[in-house]
């Protein structure tokens, strides 16, 4: 039995830790059980922790138990497994490299331009350079960078690392990340270091309305080249007032949201000095996976019925796009970047664009504020985002790729006199580096599809935040991130993705307990003021972390960010009547459901929705119960578990007598979050079903229900209801949409606002934990419970657990499994019979069943 698929805190040798106490993961490889294991720890010839022989099947979790780790610490690290017969495998390898710990550490200063930058003004990317001379032999070479923005940092002309948007998008009010490189064979005798910075989430437009110079007006770096010489000598080149600057450089506009104008003509002078500058916030370790450029996307040229040329790459995402150009010196190459096509066939950007207040003083302007209550702003509305690149030509060939500003794109409406060659350009897919967990075929192909669609809208959405579109918001909805938990999970390896988001989610917390409904902090401060705590959003501050905890089996998320959950559950104690029912605050409710069932946004807005408010108020306690059982906080469980009780009881007094309703969401949620028992349930489920019927098998939940509705049904014990509202093909439907064209899930069941949303895609969690039946049921256990049904010959999915890759398969009659080493399966047949397996393959007869 050999060790494989090694990592260090969910990463694969992972470069800049800043855990104290890092742990290790592995799967096993043959064999059928681990029965003990042997971590041997190196700091180079040092052994610096022998775990000895420990007799234990654990492969996750297992904790650094060796001499303190300090900054810059480079450990190798050995696991040898015993099998069930107790022979010792062939040990695997990995290793990790400590990171910056103290604030001491950091030798260089932190530099900005040579400009006094105003308010409203925008600028061209900083350009930085320091030159350098290596005479002697170097060993090791480790470049620390971060920023006050975005950079890129290049190294005798070649890029440095491969991360996109670095150092990524957080709260810069409480936290800001760097990254290390190893650079060491970017070296040469002599050097020179260029880093260019744009304004990124600092300074650059954020949020639906552009806001612009939310946490500062000036951009800056902070680096420090670290090198090692053969003898034994060290020297650190780190930014500071010696280096060379100018803002005179191709890059004239860089805008995370409008785009970028590029002079290809323009070549930075580096005529100025660097300007000494300071920030109170000390750089921390990301402990994640970067963003990074993926798939690459060639695209067909089409004429519009009006004559304009656009590209089409024929998939949606979220991305770069780059291009070979050559014309003459000052010619100009246009493009605007939007998801769709109107009606007419023309390019739009419509679909996502809003107004942006631009200030003019003595102008006036009225709004619509999310509260649904009018008001208005100094200046007037423009479009934003702007999503384009004005590019203009050198003379000679020239190369263009975009570096500070991301798109939603399917289509690029091209303005030029030059000539179009769609061969000259790509669009390149920009995502954080999160691998592939999951897959899920089955015989119809439009299912397939829609997979893949919420595959692609999570690539689209998970660039360092879980985003709600990137287009038109771009920003950490928190209540599209809970919902689409387990989906994500299913799909991609989120493990290190979402262990930093909830540092975003804490940060954000008011001292009150109160969370924004956005993660990241994103400059408004009405989604605190009117939609911080709204249920179903704020609740994720509980959710996420509850979840993480059962998916990947971590109690320390439960430990680390036991003090922000707890935080919420006592604000909505505060803010519950003394009869337990919910009704205070501005509730966003069961948002987008299909148009005939949505309530008016303003309406939404200003009315506490007791309902929604009280169900999640009971669903939230009930787990903060659990998690402080599990935690051993006895007076908190007993308070917890006080309000999830009397929340039970409020809506039953409250919404007994409201069960008899066509609109889905009202009856789903009962049922989902426990609030319904007995003879009751049973009427619930039967009034659900007979309302999926009414609506003629359509979907009528929006986003807070939509992933219980298929599940709720099948608990009724009408999986063929289920499927068919899985497999519709009228509108509002998944497969509507798939039928329509979309490469990406909708924002809304019509289609007629951001067309990369990924939360409606939450379903696919179904068809993998009931259609494939794969669940994961506790350390190194599964249980795979298919529930064939709905016309379908086959389904199958992978699923790449923290414990190794499960798979399940259905044709033909005949149920084939394959459970992964040092695991165990429970098999629920359809027919309820059980079976429990080992590792390995295994096959069951299923014959005749059908939903």
């Amino acid at each position: 039995m050999r060790a494989v698929r090694l990592r260090t805190e969910y990463l694969a040798e992972p470069l800049g830790l800043d855990i104290a106490r890092p742990r290790f993961y592995w799967n096993a490889e043959a064999g059928t059980v681990q029965t003990a294991y042997r971590i041997v720890a190196r700091r180079g010839d040092e052994t610096v922790w022998d775990s000895g022989k420990v007799a234990s099947a654990r492969m996750t979790h297992v904790g650094w138990d060796g001499t303190a780790l300090t900054s810059r610490d480079r450990i190798d690290w050995t696991v040898t497994l015993w099998d069930e017969n107790d022979v010792a495998g062939e040990g695997a390898s990995s290793w990790f490299e400590m990171g910056l710990l103290e604030k001491g550490d950091w030798t260089g200063r932190w530099i900005t331009g040579d400009y006094r930058p105003k308010k409203h003004a925008r600028y061209p990317v900083d350009c930085f350079r320091q030159e350098f001379d290596t005479r002697r032999v170097v060993i090791r070479a480790r470049l620390y960078i971060t920023a006050c923005g975005v950079y890129e940092a290049f190294l005798n002309g070649r890029r440095v690392g491969d991360a996109a948007l670095a150092p990524g998008s957080t709260d810069y009010r409480h936290r800001l990340h760097y990254q290390v490189y190893d650079v060491l064979d970017l070296l040469s005798g002599r050097n020179l270091l260029d880093v260019r910075v744009g304004d990124g989430w600092y300074r650059g437009s954020v949020n639906a309305f552009g806001s612009t110079n939310v946490f500062g007006r000036r951009t800056k770096l902070l680096c420090q080249l670290e090198l090692t010489y053969a003898d034994g000598s060290a020297e650190t080149i780190g930014s500071d007032d010696s280096w060379a600057w100018s803002n005179d450089g191709p890059i004239r506009f860089a805008d995370l949201q409008d785009g970028e104008v590029y002079d290809a003509g323009r070549v930075p002078s580096y005529a100025g000095r660097a300007r000494l500058t300071t920030e109170r916030l000390v750089p921390r370790a990301a402990n994640n996976v970067v963003p990074k450029e993926h798939e690459i996307l060639r695209p067909s040229l089409l004429t519009t019925p009006s004559g304009q040329r656009v590209l089409d790459f024929g998939q949606n995402i979220a991305g770069f796009v780059a291009f070979t150009v050559r014309g003459s010196a000052g010619q100009r190459v246009v493009m605007r970047l939007g998801e769709i096509l109107d009606a007419s066939g023309e390019f739009t950007q419509r679909n996502f664009q809003e107004r942006k207040p631009v200030k003019e003083p003595g102008k006036l302007t009225s709004v619509l504020l999310i509260s649904g209550q009018a008001g208005r702003i100094r200046g007037e509305l423009q479009p934003t985002p702007k999503q384009e690149i004005d590019f203009t030509c050198s003379g000679g060939l020239d190369h263009y790729r975009t570096s500070f500003a991301v798109f939603g794109f399917r289509y690029a409406l091209v303005e030029t006199d030059l000539p179009i060659d769609p061969a000259a350009f790509s669009a390149v897919a920009v995502y954080s580096d999160m691998g592939s967990t999951g897959d899920f075929t089955c015989s119809n192909a439009d299912v397939n599809r829609f997979v893949e669609n919420t595959r692609w809208s999570m690539k689209g959405n998970f660039l360092d935040v879980p985003t709600d579109c990137p287009t038109r918001e771009r920003i950490g909805w928190t209540g599209d991130a809970q919902v689409f938990f387990d989906t994500a999970a299913h799909l991609m390896d989120v493990s290190a993705f979402f262990r930093k988001w909830l540092h975003d989610l804490r940060d954000g917390q008011l001292t009150s307990g109160k969370p924004s409904a956005v993660a990241p902090y994103s400059g408004l401060s009405m989604l605190y003021d009117s939609t911080g705590g709204s249920v179903g959003w704020g609740d994720a501050v509980v959710l996420v972390p509850y979840r993480f905890w059962k998916r990947y089996g971590d109690v320390s998320v439960l430990r680390e960010f036991y003090d922000m959950m707890r935080a919420y559950a006592l604000f909505m104690i505060k803010n519950t009547s003394p009869g337990y029912a919910y009704q205070k605050g501005v509730q966003l409710g069961e948002w987008l459901e299909p148009e005939e069932f949505r309530d008016p946004m303003g309406a939404r807005g200003r009315v506490p929705q007791t309902e929604v408010a009280t169900a999640y108020l009971h669903y939230t306690m009930t787990l903060m119960a659990e998690v402080a059982g599990a935690l051993d906080h006895g007076t908190d469980e007993t308070l917890f578990r006080e309000y999830a009780q009397g929340a039970k009881a409020a809506y039953l007094r409250l919404f007994a007598g409201t069960f008899d309703t066509d609109r889905q969401a009202k009856l789903v949620r009962p049922l989902a979050l426990g609030l319904v028992d007995g003879d009751l349930k049973r009427t619930v489920q039967q009034r659900l079903v007979q309302a999926v019927e009414n609506r003629g098998y359509r979907v009528g939940t929006g986003f807070l229900s939509t992933p219980f509705l298929l599940p709720a049904l099948t608990d009724a014990g009408r999986a063929d209801v289920a499927y068919r509202v899985l497999q519709n093909e009228q509108a509002p439907s998944w497969l509507a949409e798939v039928k329509a064209g979309a490469t990406t899930v909708w924002e809304d069941w019509e289609g007629t606002v951001s067309h990369n949303h990924y939360a409606p895609g939450a379903v696919c969690q179904w068809l993998f934990d009931t259609v494939a039946g794969i669940r994961v049921d506790g350390e190194n256990r599964f249980v795979i419970a298919p529930v064939p049904g709905g016309g379908l010959t086959y389904a199958a999915a992978s699923y790449t657990s923290l414990y190794g890759t499960v798979t399940s398969r259905w044709e033909d009659g005949v149920l084939d499994v394959t459970v992964p080493p040092n695991t165990t399966a429970e098999i629920v047949l359809p027919d309820g019979k059980r079976h429990t397996a080992g590792a390995g393959t295994h096959a069951y007869d299923i014959e005749g069943f059908t939903s």
